[in-house]
């Protein structure tokens, strides 16, 4: 990776350090690249700002970093660090923070710093294509059984799965492709799910739906958006919420457009249909499972794999123990504020990101479901129907922020990432 401020190589007289300047814009552009939210990314540079003995202010957006570094009586200069933003990668969040942690301590230079990094980033993924696709398979099934669904309808999303990891993998391969993937997925699944019901077996579409676009709804980036507005960073929060609402309308409009094209190419009606219901333990088996597949999907480390299945298991059964007591809304609180609290005493005891568990266990917990039937009310001109379902995905996204908050005041994490 190259170095995204060329200037900061030659130290001038007045300015920033050239060594140090580079390793801060060089870490600003990897945090934003790989899923930090704003409040994490400035605090973080502004702690390795002050170790390396200058002073930074930084502004943080999805797409954009302005940092502005000013040495001991000297004047400040400010650079403007494009980010194009990816999809989280766990793994290389664990290293950005071990180099932080290791820069802040001078355990190594800001030079050798920015050297890691380019390693870090250079470095192959360890997980095969073959591998991430079978976990977006993996995933749907186990979001099937979250959804209800019996074991017609699992089997149908270890399909639907499949279908959304290959053209997920197909779109990448152009830019254009690309920024169409939601609406393709959306298509695609919904034209298959009343296809699947009408023509091979009886199940719930809607079901199928919800299961195999359970990896594309954007109720993370949701509640990533609220944490940040919540903590005034709110250009960043705005931009990123409506990331979000784009991502979700285009979702909605491929499945739109995929059940009305579905039901003119095969005009027979669909048997009533219900899921059978799967004994209770199947249930913990999917909680257990998912965490798995989300492993490969947010290139976690294998090691990490049970801190990720604990984390999962204390948010979903927190929530539902939450739900029972207080409704749907005031469980989701419980279960983040619990998980919370179990990534924190993580971060302290292993001297790792928060962020490895927390984003498994948040995941489990995002109203990404109920966001997506708010965008099918407005469709099938439900308005009052589409308003109270997105008022009901806000409530269960600041439920989610305020139970982090409140984790965060009772046990903080160890700071770096």
């Amino acid at each position: 990776m190259t170095p995204p401020i060329e200037t900061f190589k030659t130290d001038q007289p007045g300015l920033p350090d050239g060594d140090s300047a580079t390793f801060i814009t060089t870490m600003a552009h990897a945090l934003g690249t790989y899923g930090a939210s704003a409040p994490k990314l400035e605090e973080a540079l502004v702690t390795i700002s002050n170790r390396l003995g200058l002073e930074g202010q930084f502004f943080s957006t999805p797409t954009a970093v302005f940092a502005s570094l000013k040495a001991p009586m000297g004047r400040p200069q400010t650079t403007l660090i494009r980010v194009h933003p990816g999809e989280v990668h766990l793994e290389r969040m664990v290293q950005l923070d071990e180099i932080l942690v290791d820069v802040a301590e001078g355990k190594i230079g800001p030079a050798e710093g920015t050297r890691r990094i380019d390693r870090a980033i250079e470095t192959p993924d360890r997980y095969s294509m073959p591998l991430s696709i079978a976990s977006f398979s993996v995933s749907s099934a186990c979001a099937a059984r979250f959804f209800g669904g019996g074991i017609s309808e699992i089997l149908a999303a270890l399909v639907a799965g499949l279908m959304i990891g290959l053209l997920i993998v197909f779109a990448s391969r152009g830019r254009d492709l690309a920024r169409l993937i939601e609406f393709m997925c959306g298509l695609l699944i919904s034209f298959g799910a009343v296809a699947w019901s009408k023509l091979v077996q009886p199940i719930s579409p809607e079901v199928l739906m919800l299961a195999g676009l359970i990896v594309l709804f954007p109720g993370l980036t949701l509640t990533m958006s609220i944490n940040e507005l919540a903590s005034r960073h709110l250009s960043s929060g705005t931009a990123r919420m409506m990331s979000a609402v784009t991502a979700l309308v285009s979702i909605g409009f491929g499945v739109g457009l995929g059940t009305r094209l579905a039901d003119m190419t095969f005009a027979i009606a669909a048997p009533e249909t219900a899921a059978v219901a799967l004994p209770e333990w199947s249930l913990y088996l999917a909680i257990a499972v998912a965490p798995m597949a989300l492993t490969v999907l947010f290139k976690a480390r294998p090691q990490d794999m049970p801190v990720l299945i604990v984390s999962g298991l204390i948010a979903y059964s927190g929530a539902r123990f939450g739900a029972a007591k207080l409704g749907p809304e005031l469980g989701a609180c419980v279960g983040a504020c619990l998980m919370g609290l179990y990534s924190n005493m993580y971060s302290r005891v292993a001297r790792r990101p928060s962020s490895v568990p927390s984003i498994v266990g948040v995941m489990l917990l995002v109203p990404g479901s109920i966001s997506f039937r708010s965008v099918s009310s407005f469709l099938e001109h439900d308005a009052l129907g589409g308003i109270e379902t997105a008022f009901a995905t806000l409530l269960v996204a600041m439920s989610l922020v305020v139970g982090l908050l409140m984790a965060n005041v009772a046990l903080p994490p160890r700071r770096a990432l």
